[in-house]
């Protein structure tokens, strides 16, 4: 009882350390990812800000530096400043360029009018200068045509004096010299940057291909607006999806493989209660069967010795008795002694080279009393000029007698046992077959397992130990052969043992 509970005990334990070992797996997944997504997060903020922040501060410095009194020169304060200016404009409080206040720089060398009247016609009345609070910078993202322009613009004013600044910023030099200050090259990073506009055209850095699904995105909203920063891990063992894969399967790997043991621990336990169950009525069979034949030889030899006869015939008639079970008992020994080496692993058979044919003959002649108290006949046929075979005589004859007693045991009905013993290329094939009821298909591969007994027999009052087909088939096999089974319900059973032969030298 104690047994049984600790070993329940077990399996809940090794149920729950699985139940554990997913959970814990999952979380530990799920966390690590969400760690790693807020670290992505945080440092495509921390990218956006500072690129903002700095564009913000540079053109702020410009605006605040712009003067008209006397109008500052405006690329002089541009290289001052750093801004990235690649127009600007000062307009004074009727919205007119003021003398001085327009600067081209290299975009607009060649139409430098053109784009100034370009300029007043069509963006100026986007800008909303007017509205635009004294000292605030302010910018405006949009299209014209399909270019992109950012202009940023302030509303000054200084010795009495309103006007407005409006600068175009140079998105050229942003894509090209600004960006590469702030993203590494791919070679030289564990991670991959793409800034993409708002039309999701790619302006810096590669693809990122089979590993878009695991970018990270933060808008500029300060200054390129809809433009987005996306950041990835370039490394595939780092990809989420990936790990959760990995760990799934090796979690679910770990769970199988507690499962798998838990069903052989199942199973083991099964077939050692049931082998439990096997000893416990082969004993009481053996034991039954071994008190039969000394109940018989004590009570005939009682008889013989009070001189409880009537004739020396039927004394006689009393010693047939007592010898023929002394043999029965002898047997039923002999297989119990045998299985008892099966069960310690060793076999102990002393091989010789013997003639097969007088093997059968001697188990056929121990059987003759047996078969005749059975009302059973056998028709036996040696095939003559046998090759011999390296045999246990002994061992082999205790095979033999084992299928023909199981052949008069369970088979009586059919009142009659074939055997043959013959070469079959360079094997000795030897068959027992009897006209019994015959064993079913599904129970056929089982027979000579210890212990068992078929269903149709075990309904019947047939007393049997079940280990004389494990012992026919350990035999056989120690004697590099093995035993087969042929059988049909209602047709009988043939039993055959198959050895290899000795090659005889014929030169």
């Amino acid at each position: 009882m104690r047994r049984l509970l600790l070993v329940n005990a077990l399996i809940f334990a090794v149920l729950a350390a699985s139940v554990a070992l997913a959970y814990f797996g999952f979380s530990y997944t799920s966390d690590s990812r969400d760690r790693e997504l807020r670290l992505l997060h945080d440092l495509a903020k921390e990218k956006v800000l500072n690129i903002e922040s700095l564009i913000a501060e540079q053109d702020a410095k410009f605006l605040r530096g712009v003067q008209i009194d006397p109008m500052s020169d405006l690329r002089q304060l541009s290289t001052a400043t750093g801004a990235a200016v690649a127009s600007v404009f000062v307009l004074d409080d009727h919205l007119e360029i003021i003398p001085g206040g327009y600067a081209a720089g290299r975009l607009h060398d060649n139409e430098t009018n053109a784009f100034r009247d370009w300029f007043m016609a069509h963006v100026l009345k986007e800008l909303a200068l007017k509205q635009a609070p004294p000292d605030e910078r302010r910018h405006l993202y949009a299209y014209w045509g399909e270019r992109p322009y950012l202009f940023t613009f302030m509303h000054r004013v200084a010795n009495g004096r309103t006007f407005y600044v409006v600068i175009e910023d140079d998105l050229t030099y942003f894509v090209f010299t600004l960006f590469p200050q702030f993203f590494p090259p791919a070679t030289a990073s564990p991670r991959l940057y793409e800034v993409v506009d708002d039309r999701r055209t790619i302006r810096y850095g590669q693809p990122f291909l089979d590993i878009d699904k695991r970018a990270v995105e933060e808008p500029f909203t300060d200054t390129l607006d809809g433009w987005v920063l996306r950041i990835t891990d370039r490394d595939p063992r780092v990809d989420e999806n990936r790990r959760t894969l990995l760990n799934t399967i090796v979690i679910a790997l770990a769970v199988a493989v507690i499962a798998a043991s838990l069903g052989i621990l199942a199973m083991a336990m099964w077939r050692e209660r049931r082998a439990n169950e096997l000893k416990s009525e082969f004993i009481t069979n053996v034991s039954h069967e071994l008190k039969t034949p000394l109940s018989i030889i004590s009570m005939f030899g009682e008889m013989l010795a009070l001189g409880r006869t009537k004739s020396p015939e039927q004394s006689v008639e009393y010693a047939e008795i007592i010898w023929r079970e002394s043999v029965r008992l002898g047997r039923l020994i002999d297989n119990v002694l045998d299985f008892s080496k099966i069960e310690r692993g060793g076999g102990g058979y002393e091989f010789a080279e013997t003639d097969v044919g007088e093997v059968v003959d001697r188990a056929i002649e121990l059987s003759q009393r047996r078969l005749a108290a059975a009302e059973m006949t056998l028709d036996a046929e040696v095939e003559p000029e046998l090759p011999p075979a390296m045999l246990d005589a002994n061992a082999f004859t205790l095979a033999v007698l084992n299928l023909i007693d199981n052949a008069i045991k369970y088979a009586a009905d059919g009142k009659k046992v074939e055997l043959r013993v013959k070469r079959d290329g360079e094997r000795i094939a030897l068959s027992v077959r009897d006209w019994g009821p015959g064993i079913d298909r599904d129970e056929q591969p089982r027979v000579f397992e210890r212990f068992y007994r078929a269903r149709s027999v075990r309904l019947k009052p047939i007393r049997g130990s079940g280990i004389g087909l494990a012992l026919v088939q350990h035999i056989a096999r120690a004697h590099k052969g093995d035993v087969q089974l042929a059988s049909e319900p209602g047709k009988g059973s043939t039993f055959t043992i198959w050895l290899p032969a000795v090659k005889v030298d014929r030169g």
